[in-house]
């Protein structure tokens, strides 16, 4: 029996030892296999990276808001500048409102320079803006004074005054002559007849507001009687006879000053 008993001891060993390794090896294929209610998921033991609080969403309801329009007289204007404030300045200027500072505006600019006796460089800074607006008002009033300037014989009540405003609007307009120009042909022809259009010299060959002679207008196309009922005639007249002799008003002043006539 003892052969049995070997046997049996083997059988055991064998029992003993190898089941465990079996137990394991189907233990391990067990763990291999996908759980199939297994998804991939953020580890819950990682913290999600916060959202940065200073930066603000775009909110679609406010809308993005224009840049303020330039004030005429916020900047310097000058040739080739763009903007709103250079098309309020042609409006001004009563030129085509194109919004660039062009040629026909930079030589409009220049004009009213002359006339308000400041530098002509077509630079429009604040304080030229001023002068040229004065200017510009002078003008507006002696052009709305010249309409009532007819070409027939005026009132002689206040026809001083009226001649003086169209004067000094025609002596711009035609020859770019500013304010000093016509303070100089104010007092010149204050002198040769108190601005009154129907006086003549006491030898009768002289006439009207500048004391001109026939010769003068007669030069120009008028008649004695267009030119004596006419004060607008007078003053185209002697302003011409000025420019001619003088170049200006106040070179005729000058001259005049030392000679008592001119």
């Amino acid at each position: 029996m003892p052969v049995r008993r070997l046997l049996a001891t083997l059988v055991a060993v064998v029992l003993v030892v190898g089941l465990p390794s079996l137990a394991g090896s189907a233990a391990h294929a067990t763990d291999v296999v996908a759980d199939p209610a297994a998804t991939v998921t953020a580890d819950p033991a990682v913290p999600a990276t916060p959202a940065d609080p200073t930066v603000q969403p775009a909110d679609p309801a406010v809308a993005a808001v224009p840049a303020a329009p330039l004030a005429l007289g916020s900047r310097t204007l000058r040739f080739g500048d763009v903007g709103e404030d250079v098309a309020a300045l042609q409006k001004l200027l009563k030129v085509e409102q194109t919004a660039t500072f062009d040629a026909a505006t930079r030589k409009a600019v220049k004009k009213v320079q002359r006339a308000a006796g400041t530098k002509a460089n077509g630079v429009v800074t604040a304080t030229v803006l001023k002068k040229m607006k004065r200017e510009l008002k002078k003008q507006a009033a002696a052009a709305r004074a010249a309409k009532k300037v007819s070409r027939g014989a005026l009132p002689r009540a206040g026809a001083p005054a009226a001649s003086k405003r169209y004067a000094a609007a025609y002596i711009s307009r035609t020859y770019s002559w500013g304010s000093g120009q016509m303070s100089c042909l104010s007092t010149l022809w204050a002198r040769e007849s108190g601005w009154r259009y129907w006086v003549s010299n006491p030898n009768g060959i002289y006439r009207g507001i500048p004391q001109t002679s026939s010769r003068v207008w007669g030069a120009m196309g008028y008649s004695t009687a267009q030119y004596m009922n006419s004060p607008a005639i007078q003053i185209k007249v002697g302003a011409k006879y000025i420019k001619n002799r003088y170049g200006s008003p106040c070179n005729a002043w000058a001259f005049w000053r030392s000679h008592h006539w001119y």
